[in-house]
This record gives structure tokens, C-alpha cells and sequence, in this order.
């Protein structure tokens, strides 16, 4: 057997001579035609035996004329290119190694800012109901089910309209149960989980969520809904400064639009009205909070005809143009609702003593007109003052208003509502 290692040092001159015994002598040294152990092979004196015993091994001589190389068995340097792509791929290794998930806030806040923006690129209403549960400790009371809302006819329509196999329940008589309970339906709420993941996101997302998702409800919950979703308001307007010309507000936005019902409710026709002053409140004196007044959507509505509607936006300081744009801000209104002056504004849709008559049973209707003409005492909107923030005139809940006021303040010509002005009374302003 022969020994052939590519690291072995050039033989000497007498190379092809017989291979030495190894020398007794431990730590002497050997001849350089002798092949040195492996630091984890046998020891000196096995190998000696198995070299004495085996057939001499030949190595041959470099050829006549050649020039021995001072590099044999030297490893040789590795070039420059060689060793970047060493570097480089050490280096992606290494990172590799500490690489860890990224979360949506280890992002820069300019990628997120994209991320948030597309969320609303294709916003749609979203009509909320105000619809509390019964207190019971079961999921749903039967009483609880008697009460339908035009969404749940909705619903019943769709399960009517998909197959018997896609229905709730599956096909009556099966043995197995439906993958999912639930209905292959678009929200029109998309992404609003994202301000419920954590404290941080939804201080970020939060804003700006409430201020692109348009919201509608109707008029009577619009109390419930301020006192639900802008819980720290009452906080916020302690410390809030009644200067006209102040540069902070609160910060909140939101994107409002408050449905005006053709069938009035029991609250609508009870003798307070119906109060809007906390969303007028929180409208003037918030960083940006959108907000108008609308109908359900009904076939053959003509929104230039319905004085209703329209004279509800001189709440908000605007007029409602035969275009159906919106005028200018009336200033003076606005800054008595920055200033906080008011007690309450309250909408009567039906005072007391006046009826209603549908306008289909009128022998002569007035062009336009598609909603029930009211009879009796005009609805009117009352704005009750504080008493240090009132006018001389100012004396009762009811009093005379003088001439060019109202029409200062952007409530002149109204269609539909009167306008009552007065002092809100002790009573009143306690409750209040």
C-alpha cells in the first residue's frame, strides 16, 4: 500500500530509495521523505511497525529541468473577489441569524401612514343602529326577536334568495351541519378591527378612521352614539377654553351623517324635543368632525323639495343653495357655539296639538312636495342661552326675537321649522 498525500513536502535527492525505519529516539527528527503522523492517528511506534512490515512506498522525483515550487503544501491566499464573496455571504448569514418578524409598528410611521390611507381608499357609509339587548341571561329573549329591523328583512331576502344547500341550517332532514353560519355578505365597515388591536395602534388608527368612515344614524341616537364613541368629551371640555378666537380644540374628528325619519318616533313627539345641542357641542369645538342631515333612502326623493332636511343644516351654520351646495359659514352662529353660550337646541318635529296630513290625500298638493304637511302649531327649533352669555332681550324661555337677528345668525326664510329664542330658566339649566 502507498502512502499519497497532496500536502507531502518535494522528496529529497535520494527519493527513490528504500523509506527509513523510524528512529527510537522519541522527539528526533525525521527524515523529510517521511510521512508525519496525523495529530489524531496512531502512535509513532504503530506506525513504525505497519512501515517496516508494508512494502516501501515510492515517491517520485520532479522531472530533469524543472524548478521546484516554494509553495507545495502551503496553502495559497485567496484572491480579493474571492474573499468578498466570502464576506458577503458570512455577512447574510449572520444577518440571517438575528433576522426576526417585523410587526406593523416596528414600520416607519410614513409606511403606516400608507397603509392607513389605503384602508380608506373605497370607503361606504355605514348605517349603525342603536338596538339594546334585552337584560337576560339567556343569548336572546323571544321578546328580543319580535323586534325586526329593516336589516334583518334584509337578511331573510338573502337567505330566500341563496340555494337550500347555502342556507342556514342546510338541507331540512340532513345529518351534517353547515361548514359556516354565517353569510358570504361585504361589510360596510372594512378594517375597523385594525383599532382594536392594541392601545398604540388605536390611538393611531382611531383618528383617522373616524374621520374618513362616513357614519349614519338616526336623529334620536345621536346622544347614545356621541356618549359611546366619545366617552372623554365631557373631560375634554372642562379644560377647553370658551375664546372665540382660541387655536386648540379637542382632538377629535368623525364623519356624521344624522338621518331625519319620515315616521316619528314616541321621542320625537314628546314635549322636550329632541336635543342636539351636545352634537352641535362637539362639532364646533372638535379638530375636524364633519356632519349633515340626510333621509333613508327612498324611491323618488327630491332633495331640493324636502325644507326639512334643509333647514336642519342652519344648525351647522350653512344654507343649503338650489344646487344643493352648502353657503358659507354664518360667523356669528359659529362663535356662539365656539363660545359655548348655549343650554340647548332642541328640535320639534311635532308640538303639541298639530297632526299630520299625507300629502297624497290632498285634492291640491303643492309642486315637490313628497312628505306630510303638518297642521296645527309649525315645528319650530328652540335655542335656550345661558344667563350670562344672553341678550338683554333675552328675558323668557319664549321672547320676542328683534328684527335682522335671525337673519344675522343664518335662520331666515327657514321652510319648514320656526325659530324660538330665549333664556334657558334655573330648572331647565340644572338639568341640562
Amino acid at each position: 500500500m502507498e502512502f499519497k498525500r497532496p500536502s507531502t513536502p518535494p522528496p529529497s535527492e535520494d527519493g527513490n530509495h528504500q523509506l527509513m525505519a523510524l528512529p527510537l529516539t522519541p522527539g528526533a527528527p525525521l527524515p523529510r521523505t517521511v510521512i508525519p503522523p496525523s495529530p489524531g492517528g496512531r502512535r509513532l511506534n504503530a506506525l513504525a511497525a505497519d512501515a517496516s512490515s508494508r512494502r516501501p512506498a515510492k515517491v517520485r522525483a520532479p522531472p530533469i529541468g524543472s524548478k521546484r515550487s516554494s509553495t507545495v503544501g502551503v496553502k495559497k491566499p485567496a484572491s480579493n473577489a474571492a474573499r468578498s464573496k466570502m464576506q458577503i455571504a458570512t455577512t447574510k448569514s449572520d444577518g440571517a441569524k438575528d433576522k426576526k418578524p417585523k410587526s406593523l409598528m416596528d414600520l416607519p410611521g410614513e409606511i403606516r401612514n400608507l397603509i392607513y390611507s389605503f384602508t380608506h381608499s373605497n370607503s361606504r357609509q355605514a348605517l349603525l343602529v342603536y338596538r339594546p339587548r334585552l337584560a337576560s341571561l339567556r343569548s336572546r329573549t323571544q321578546l328580543d326577536r319580535q323586534r325586526t329591523l329593516p336589516s334583518d328583512l334584509v337578511e331573510r331576502q338573502q337567505d330566500a334568495a341563496l340555494p337550500a344547500q347555502n342556507r342556514r341550517g342546510g338541507k331540512r332532514g340532513g345529518s351534517r351541519k353547515p361548514k359556516s353560519s354565517t353569510l358570504a355578505r361585504e361589510t360596510n365597515r372594512p378594517f375597523c378591527g385594525l383599532a382594536q388591536v392594541c392601545r398604540l395602534l388605536r390611538a393611531e388608527f382611531r383618528p383617522l378612521y373616524l374621520q374618513k368612515q362616513e357614519i349614519g344614524m338616526d336623529l334620536v341616537e345621536v346622544v347614545q352614539y356621541l356618549q359611546t364613541f366619545y366617552p372623554e368629551a365631557a373631560d375634554q371640555f372642562k379644560a377647553l377654553s370658551t375664546s372665540t378666537d382660541r387655536k386648540i380644540d379637542m382632538p377629535f374628528t368623525g364623519n356624521l351623517t344624522i338621518a331625519v325619519g319620515d315616521k316619528l318616533k314616541d321621542v320625537e313627539k314628546a314635549v322636550e324635543g329632541i336635543d342636539v345641542w351636545p352634537l352641535l357641542d362637539l362639532w364646533a369645538n372638535s379638530f375636524k368632525i364633519e356632519a349633515g342631515f340626510g333621509r333613508y333612502m327612498a324611491p323618488h326623493y327630491d332633495a331640493t323639495a324636502d325644507g326639512e332636511a334643509k333647514d336642519l343644516y342652519r344648525l351647522f351654520g350653512r344654507q343649503v343653495q338650489p344646487d344643493r351646495r352648502c353657503s358659507a359659514m354664518n360667523v356669528l352662529w359659529r362663535s356662539i357655539l365656539r363660545s359655548r353660550s348655549l343650554v340647548s337646541v332642541s328640535i320639534h318635529r311635532k308640538p303639541a296639538g298639530s297632526s299630520q296630513i299625507p300629502s297624497q290625500m290632498l285634492t291640491a298638493r303643492p309642486v315637490g312636495i313628497v312628505r306630510p304637511i303638518a297642521t296645527g302649531p309649525r315645528p319650530y327649533i328652540h335655542i335656550l342661552f345661558k344667563k350670562e352669555a344672553a341678550e338683554a332681550w333675552m328675558s323668557k324661555l319664549d321672547a320676542p326675537i328683534p328684527q335682522d337677528w335671525l337673519e344675522d345668525r343664518g335662520f331666515a326664510g327657514m321652510e319648514h321649522f320656526d325659530v324660538k329664542v330665549g333664556i334657558a330658566s334655573t330648572s331647565t339649566a340644572g338639568v341640562l
